[in-house]
């Protein structure tokens, strides 16, 4: 299902708790994801402050932390840009279901405070958009509680996960800024 590398994920969960910070590796990535599509400029430091003051409460991040964070960031905007879409990051396929969900659910949480902190108007996106962030909202109630791993609750899994990969798709393209793109329209003369 996810293309994402396992090994990743545990060396960034690894590093975010031998740090103590208060912060997942999910929610990390959750939260560089959401800045990212809600339209901080990227410049490869707008999104530290508000990074710090959602994954840290406010103080800045050890010197290892944070180079990895900034690798996420660009792999981030990387995929963004070529219209990949982002691989979420969350644990294996072979964890529970439920730790999976759970991370989804805390993924979620944290991509919609990401994308709150820089978007403030949501009434000016479209419609879909909006629709979008409501169903993202709705994932972060989902229960984790499931009577036994089975094919169904798998597929059920995956169709969320590749419903929220769609939305991160859609807020960039609607709210993220390109760093190629100039922030004022150029002066006709």
């Amino acid at each position: 299902m996810s293309k994402t590398n396992p090994l990743k994920y545990a060396a960034v969960a690894d590093l975010m708790e031998q740090h103590e910070l208060m912060a997942t590796a999910v929610e990390a990535h959750g939260v560089i994801c959401g800045l990212v599509c809600g339209g901080v400029v990227l410049d490869d430091k707008s999104w530290l402050p508000p990074f710090n003051d959602l994954v840290n409460d406010g103080f800045g991040l050890p010197a290892p932390v944070r180079q990895v964070m900034t690798d996420l960031y660009h792999g981030v905007i990387e995929s963004l840009m070529a219209q990949k879409g982002v691989e979420l990051l969350l644990p294996s396929d072979e964890a529970p279901l439920d730790e999976r969900i759970d991370s989804l659910v805390d993924w979620s949480q944290a991509f919609l405070a990401g994308f709150g902190v820089v978007q403030q108007e949501l009434s000016k996106a479209s419609e879909e958009l909006q629709e979008m962030i409501q169903d993202i909202a709705s994932i972060t109630q989902v229960s984790a509680e499931f009577d036994q791993e089975d094919e169904e609750n798998e597929a059920s899994f995956l169709v969320l996960y590749e419903h929220v990969r769609l939305g991160v798709m859609m807020a960039f393209e609607e709210f993220g800024k390109r760093p190629d793109a100039p922030s004022t329209p150029p002066t006709l003369h």
